[in-house]
């Protein structure tokens, strides 16, 4: 479910908001069947204001057995990382309740927890669910809880289609830096795409 979206070194003098510098690393391994990947990064400039460091991790391991595949994971940012190249949607849920201030820095630390399920159902249809548990810098759910599911249809090389419907539960805290919980309110969305490669 994820990828790396850190660049070894992130450097933007003209964008007040996004400068930082942030180093990275990444490594992936398999023990007994068990597809293992990490992540770990450093960041200073962190936060809104700039003035903090913060570190980012994450942590996944997959099984596939038969057809099916079942992925727990850990990602973890500092409050305050900023990653404003990421390509966020696919992070911490599709309701996107964390998107923006994961741009810009301007949170209170992300823990996601989170267990996904994949399994063709039907017709080159591949089903997967996702259940996530969120809180600030410790395991808890302390912000709320959120289900996926996804449905992704690859014709060919070129065409896939994906519907998805996602499901966020607030649990109340704040995530937001300056205290505000606008941005985790009780969410559902759903969404149709068709998606060309070339």
């Amino acid at each position: 479910m994820h990828r790396s979206n850190l660049r070894p070194d992130a450097d933007h003098k003209d964008l007040s908001a996004w400068d930082n510098n942030t180093f990275g690393l990444s490594a992936k391994g398999a023990l007994g069947g068990i597809a293992l990947y990490g992540e770990l990064a450093y960041q200073d400039k962190a936060g809104v204001a700039g003035e903090d460091d913060a570190i980012y991790s994450l942590a996944t391991a997959t099984n596939a057995f038969g057809t099916q595949s079942l992925t727990l994971g850990l990602e973890h940012l500092d409050a305050g990382f900023k990653i404003p190249l990421a390509t966020v949607h696919a992070f911490n849920g599709f309701a996107d309740v964390t998107d923006g201030a994961r741009i810009s820095g301007a949170h209170n630390g992300l823990t996601n927890l989170y267990i996904s399920h994949t399994i063709p159902i039907c017709y080159g249809i591949k089903w997967m669910n996702v259940l996530h548990a969120m809180g600030d810098n410790e395991i808890s759910a302390g912000y709320g809880w959120e289900y996926d599911s996804v449905l992704t249809k690859k014709f060919d090389d070129n065409f896939t289609a994906i519907a998805k419907v996602a499901f966020f539960e607030s649990e109340g805290d704040d995530y937001t830096a300056n205290g505000r919980n606008d941005s985790l309110l009780t969410t559902a969305r759903f969404s149709v795409e068709l998606n060309y490669t070339f």
